[in-house]
């Protein structure tokens, strides 16, 4: 891995399944680094989708880390390759990393500042709960205004392999819910899942909430 900037941020694509091996292809001309793809479904709510029964739509979410300085190039680059910039085409979103363990071990301290909530537009929730109880997760977070996320089922290449997501292991028996949010319904969406599935409880679940410092494709109903 070669990070050469001061900064760097966790860069990721959430796309159309078949198209995050294209989104690979062009993140390694681009300079993108550690890339991987997640298989997971779309879960976004609306009436016309329901009457086609097209409501879990199988997605593929691509990460990658980049330097900050690249940030501009994948965007435009991944909205010229996908047409992010037109609803429904998919979505894009960064966020600042605060260190990242090298592959030869040297562990990349970052200089990123931590932007305020009035310039941070969107963050991040993820939730790891039981299988199954995604559908929860998404009803307790439409309850209370958030449009839909994504699932992505926590099941590792081998039998006995079990999936990673931010050092954290996931088991083949967990799901992981990824929701974009306004900054200011965050707190409601959160809430809202803790008291539902009882996220208190021991071995109930997982939430934790990163920043995201940029986003393209997100569009209003």
């Amino acid at each position: 891995m070669n990070l050469t900037g001061e900064d760097f941020i966790l860069f990721s694509c959430i796309l159309d399944f078949g198209k995050g091996s294209k989104a690979l292809e062009l993140s390694k001309k681009l300079g993108g680094v550690e890339e991987t793809i997640f298989l997971g479904k779309g879960t976004i709510r609306a009436n016309w989708l329901n009457i086609l029964g097209a409501l879990d739509i199988r997605k593929e979410i691509f990460v990658t880390i980049i330097d900050k300085g690249l940030e501009d190039t994948f965007y435009n680059a991944m909205s010229q390759k996908f047409a992010l910039d037109k609803p429904n085409n998919g979505i894009a979103f960064s966020m600042p990393l605060k260190y990242c363990l090298k592959t030869n071990g040297s562990k990349h301290e970052s200089s990123l500042k931590k932007k305020g909530a009035s310039e941070m537009k969107y963050e991040c929730i993820f939730i790891i709960v039981d299988k199954g109880l995604s559908g929860d997760v998404l009803a307790a977070a439409e309850s209370v205004g958030s449009t839909g996320g994504t699932v992505i089922h926590g099941r590792g290449s081998g039998t006995q392999e079990k999936a990673t997501l931010f050092n954290i292991k996931i088991e083949p028996e967990k799901d992981i819910v990824l929701i974009l949010s306004k900054v200011e319904k965050t707190k409601s969406i959160v809430s809202a899942i803790e008291k539902r599935l009882g996220i208190n409880d021991p071995g109930s679940g997982i939430i934790f909430v990163m920043d995201v410092s940029r986003a393209l494709g997100l569009y209003k109903e």
